[in-house]
């Protein structure tokens, strides 16, 4: 991983990430940074934000769909097609996942709007944010977007990260050419 890009991502996960709805105060993250684990505990901030330190990812997964019109009518989370990532994460404590996420979405008409989360083992609980917009009431033409999300604390083992969507009010929206990265220990 170049050394700008690991900078860049420890600055960011510095700095207090926005919470999702309703996912309250998470439980301490305990462990030497050495062996992955984030430092210290997460803490809740205002407005349900949380903050940790020094996650250490040793490893870049990455999965891409290049496919345009993806799509979806439904108001709950669905599975984006093609866009589902098996990792392990070694070793016997709990460490932090990170999720980078990109492509370019289109909802048209008023009040469409496209929702995108990050699953991980069927559930997008601990992910925060919990999930960010991504269209809305698109005129035109479709807009590039990206979304960065973390788990802080994942049991080691294999563990399945999917990209989701849903539209808000259940009008037909799309995701085009995703492209996720996932990193963790």
């Amino acid at each position: 991983m170049p050394r700008i890009r690991k900078r860049f991502l420890i600055a960011a996960l510095a700095v207090v990430v926005i919470a999702g709805t309703a996912t309250g105060v998470y439980a301490s993250v305990r462990g030497a940074n050495s062996d992955g684990t984030a430092a210290g505990t997460a803490t809740a901030g205002p407005n349900a934000s949380i903050s940790f330190s020094n996650c250490v990812s040793k490893r870049s997964d990455f999965i891409t769909n290049d496919t345009t019109g993806l799509s979806t009518a439904s108001t709950a989370y669905v599975a984006v097609p093609g866009m589902s990532k098996t990792i392990t994460i070694p070793g016997s404590v709990s460490t932090c996942v990170v999720v980078h996420v990109a492509a370019f979405s289109f909802a048209s008409g008023s009040g469409n709007l496209v929702f995108v989360a990050v699953g991980l083992d069927g559930t997008t609980a601990n992910c925060n944010p919990s999930e960010t917009q991504f269209s809305a009431q698109d005129v035109t033409f479709a807009q590039a977007h990206a979304y960065l999300c973390a788990f802080p604390s994942v049991s080691p083992g294999a563990h399945t990260v999917n990209l989701l969507f849903r539209s808000l009010s259940g009008s037909t929206v799309f995701l085009h050419r995703p492209s996720m990265e996932i990193e963790h220990k």
